[in-house]
């Protein structure tokens, strides 16, 4: 099968990508490529020549040998343990279909996958030299370190680098959020060695500084208000009075009032107001983690039950953000542990690192851990992400419903965090990539067989390609989808999916036979 005509087929059923309800990775044992460049861009820098070993997935199971496909699973912000292995099953059931090899790098800087040693970081840091992250925590190394991995898998099961070939292996990238992303410009940048790809809830116009601050939170709001009416005000009377508690002249900080265990507020906050500020964000992200689960949507959701908690007419306003926070971030119980938990350890919001902060680069949160501090470090470097909160009485406007107190984002304020946490040296960049690669035009940029997925009630969709942009570059958006939900799962269930999703729709079905025929033509071409 030649390249185009596999991806013709690939494309026919990728547009019909079915949502399911989150079910999970599939475990794996890693594999480790020791021979991955510290430095693929700067041959001169003193990493250039140095190696290390990137933790990778690979399932042959169904690989029917050279000539067949492999997709390539983009890894992420966050460690890829063999607890998860395979991200998206759903990928592992479409190798078996397409005879194909299934492989997933772990991305640079997280998990196992580390270029350098925190050692050496810390070091740089005590030396007053730049963080070398600088050079070696970018999206182009990422796409190079697959790039990498790539050859050496299609080397060592013998497919050909010549399209012309019969041996030759077509590669597809997937990816879901930032992994989106990723593939999205694997097939951009390295046309001779990607195929097609396939990119779900990729945040394309944050990276291309395309997007109102008050879009993402205001599309929760508006997204929560469907989950249970009434939410968006209840929220935001909850907020307000928690917020008067300090503003009427309380000097000290009552953090068990609100769920946090007594003791573990970080060192950092250190007055009322920083309080106030931090708790806010929890608030924030929390419901942003909860939206991206919103599917199937029904108010049985994590969004749903948060709603509902914010609405119950037996506790107080203050009773009921303690319940939503503790519920959220408490430790879950297990057979040990079966009472359910009072109280959570304010600390373990943190990423890990020097200065690190509840508000941090990214304001949909950046997580926690290793991982947090790596996403911090690219939030605060190329992929700057202007999201911030509007404020207003928790009423329609021009972005949507605001129930959050207002919290404007600026430049200003991510430098001053940025430097703080990583060194002077580390200045927010928000259009480095965009004016490098031009993916905000991505039909003058040369691109060709990309699909763009995204769930309508997804925050992030306010970011996504919404709308085909040419022949060959398709978008798909699901009214009842969340985010990468596509991706999430196995193939769907008429018992657990909602009807759009499982039927797809006419404009899906247009589409991907016209882009299959288009494919068609392209035989032994790039």
């Amino acid at each position: 099968m030649n390249t185009c005509r596999f991806l013709s087929v690939v494309v026919l059923l990728g547009t019909f990508f079915l949502f399911r309800k989150v079910q999970g990775g599939v475990p794996a044992p890693p594999n480790y490529f020791d021979d991955q460049l510290v430095d693929h861009v700067a041959s001169s820098h003193r990493h250039g020549h140095e190696r290390w070993s990137q933790r990778f997935y690979l399932s042959h199971e169904y690989f029917k040998g050279p000539g067949s496909p492999i997709f390539v699973i983009m890894g992420g912000e966050g460690a890829i343990e063999p607890s998860t292995g395979f991200m998206y099953p759903f990928i592992l059931q479409l190798a078996q279909t397409f005879g194909a090899m299934v492989l997933q790098p772990e991305h640079r800087f997280y998990g196992q996958s580390q270029p350098v040693t925190p050692a050496e970081i810390e070091r740089a840091r005590d030396d007053g030299k730049p963080d070398p992250r600088l050079k070696l925590l970018t999206v182009e190394q990422a796409l190079h370190d697959a790039v990498r991995l790539i050859h050496f898998v299609r080397d060592r099961v013998r497919c050909s680098r010549d399209r012309f070939s019969p041996r030759y292996c077509p590669v597809i990238t997937v990816g879901g959020s930032y992994p989106g992303f990723l593939s999205a410009m694997a097939r951009l940048r390295f046309p001779g060695v990607v195929d097609m790809a396939y990119a779900a809830s990729a945040p394309m116009k944050f990276y291309a500084q395309q997007v109102d601050q008050y879009a993402y939170y205001n599309h929760i709001g508006t997204v929560a208000e469907q989950a249970f009416t009434g939410c968006s005000q209840d929220v935001r009377r909850a907020l307000d009075d928690f917020r008067t508690v300090y503003e009427s002249g309380q000097s000290k900080i009552n953090e068990t009032a609100i769920g946090i265990c007594s003791g573990t507020v970080p060192a950092y906050i250190k007055d009322p107001a920083t309080f106030v500020q931090e708790v806010l964000m929890m608030v924030g992200y929390t419901f942003a983690n909860h939206n991206m689960a919103f599917y199937p949507p029904s108010n049985q959701t994590h969004l749903g039950r948060a709603c509902q908690t914010f609405a119950s007419p037996s506790l107080s306003t203050l009773d009921q953000l303690k319940t939503f926070l503790v519920a959220s971030l408490a430790p879950r119980s297990t057979e040990n542990q079966p009472d359910e938990e009072t109280c959570f350890d304010m600390r373990k919001q943190l990423p890990s690192g020097r200065n690190a902060t509840i508000s941090a680069g990214d304001w949909s949160g950046v997580g926690t851990g290793a991982s947090g501090e790596s996403w911090d470090f690219q939030t605060c470097t190329s992929l700057v992400e202007s999201i911030g909160f509007a404020g207003g009485d928790g009423n329609q406007d021009a972005y949507g419903i605001s129930m959050f107190p207002r919290r404007d984002w600026n430049i200003s304020w991510l430098t001053s965090h940025c430097q703080q946490r990583f060194g002077d040296a580390v200045t927010p960049m928000p259009n480095t990539l965009v004016n490098a690669w031009n993916f905000d035009d991505l039909v003058a940029a040369g691109a060709t067989r990309i699909v763009f997925t995204n769930g309508a009630l997804d925050g992030w969709s306010v970011s996504g390609i919404s709308h085909d942009l040419s022949d060959t570059l398709l978008a798909l958006t699901f009214p009842n989808g969340a985010h990468h939900s596509d991706l999430a799962g196995h193939f769907p269930s008429v018992e657990t999916d909602t009807v759009d999703i499982c039927g797809g729709t006419g404009k899906s079905a247009n589409n991907s036979g016209h882009l299959a025929g288009r494919l068609a033509e392209c035989a032994h071409r790039p």
